[in-house]
């Protein structure tokens, strides 16, 4: 009995150590090939290969650097993990039949990048096209629209430093993928993203015939000691006190945003004074509606576009509401107080009454060839041109990305339908 427990032993070792040296050879093999096929562009060294049988491999010490640019980053520790071995297998299967794998988290420990370097001025020394996504980095700092890495440099950066982890799981039976990306810049902020897509096909090549639908995005910011250094420098530049500093950064933001048309109401924009003042936390998660089409939103009221992406803010963990913006000019002059939101909904009154008009679903056959919104009973937004009229049935054409898709409602689930003139 002694000896068949004895030789198990030994045999379950002899299975590990050879999964070991499996794991490690399949790992150096993959980063060999990637070595010589990046050789051209890019120099890619690592210090050694790690790997566990809870599904997890990775490398040591790694080294990328460019030499057409003469810089690299760094990175302490990168490793792929699995739930398990079994989907560390079948990882490399999917991947074979040219399918999505079902799970994967990738983490970068200790990725180090230099602020003086090339890299880093690609980041910031080109700030992206204004739009509504780019108002929270544009600052009032004199002749400085963006910091950029001489001001990191001034205000005291000098590696930009951060551990991140990104990772997803898809259900294919359930056509949905969850994505979550943390990033702990060291001085600088945590950030979280995460979003969930439904109708996602397990075929990348299905995805553009047939995108996915975003169900939830969240971004939320915690503990954002680059904005406190931020406002603490561009204080100094314009000669300000840290406390009247704020404000002129509200009124930045505002700027910023109705040069975009976008008009917050006086509850938010204080709420966002608020967290200039101690930026905790911030927490932005949006629920579209299902159908909603990204592509005209501008097209819409102000408040259709709230009960479209039925958003939540949270600033240092306290709910703001209620939440409401309004369309403006970009052009229009910028009022004070809260007869500045008054004044928004004015302009965009006048600017909707002769874009939209109400017809009734009993006549919709005469509006074929038209571009119509819809309304059902059930919340629901639809945006498209109408085809026809059949059977109970609207059968219209949908935006969707790039492209379009053909899909129909039945009347008796619309509430209201507008049409565009």
């Amino acid at each position: 009995m002694s000896k068949i427990l004895k030789w198990s032993l030994l045999s379950v070792l002899a299975i590990a150590l050879l999964i070991k040296l499996s794991l490690w050879l399949s790992v150096r093999s993959i980063m060999e090939d990637a070595i010589a096929r990046l050789s051209p562009v890019m120099d890619i060294s690592y210090g050694g290969i790690t790997s566990s049988f809870d599904g997890r491999v990775g490398l040591e010490k790694v080294n990328v650097r460019v030499p057409a640019l003469g810089d690299s980053v760094r990175v302490a520790h990168a490793e792929l993990k699995f739930n398990g071995l079994g989907e560390l297998l079948r990882f490399k299967e999917r991947l074979a039949e040219g399918k999505f794998p079902e799970q994967m988290a990738l983490t970068l420990k200790g990725m180090a990048l230099d602020v003086h370097g090339p890299f880093m001025q690609q980041l910031y020394d080109m700030p992206a096209e204004r739009s509504v996504f780019t108002a929270m980095s544009e600052v009032a700092c004199g002749k400085i629209r963006h910091i950029g890495t001489t001001e990191l440099l001034e205000m005291g950066y000098r590696t930009f430093e951060t551990d991140a982890e990104i990772s997803y799981l898809f259900k294919p039976g359930a056509q949905t993928l969850t994505f979550n990306m943390t990033a702990d810049a060291r001085d600088m902020l945590d950030m979280r993203l995460s979003m969930s897509l439904a109708n996602m096909s397990e075929n990348p090549g299905d995805l553009r015939v047939n995108p996915p639908r975003l169900a939830m995005w969240t971004l939320e910011l915690n503990d954002n000691q680059y904005q406190r250094k931020v406002q603490a420098y561009c204080a100094a530049k314009l000669g300000q006190s840290s406390e009247a500093y704020v404000q002129t950064a509200a009124d930045q933001f505002d700027r910023v945003l109705r040069s975009q048309r976008i008009a917050l109401d006086a509850p938010v924009l204080e709420a966002y004074r608020k967290y200039l003042q101690d930026p905790q936390s911030l927490r932005l998660e949006l629920n579209p509606s299902e159908g909603m089409s990204w592509d005209g939103l501008q097209f819409f009221a102000a408040k259709d576009v709230l009960a479209m992406m039925r958003p939540v803010l949270l600033v240092n963990q306290q709910l703001v509401s209620p939440l409401g913006f309004a369309w403006a000019e970009p052009t229009a002059g910028k009022q004070s107080g809260a007869h500045e939101v008054v004044v928004a909904e004015k302009v965009e009154a006048t600017r909707a009454a002769p874009q939209y008009e109400f017809v009734n679903v009993s006549s919709l056959s005469e509006y074929a060839g038209k571009r119509l919104q819809f309304i059902t009973h059930d919340g629901a937004y639809y945006q498209g041109v109408l085809h026809k009229v059949e059977n109970g049935k609207a059968f219209l054409s949908v935006q969707f990305g790039s492209g379009s898709a053909e899909m129909f409602l039945r009347l008796e689930k619309i509430d209201k339908v507008r049409v565009m003139l």
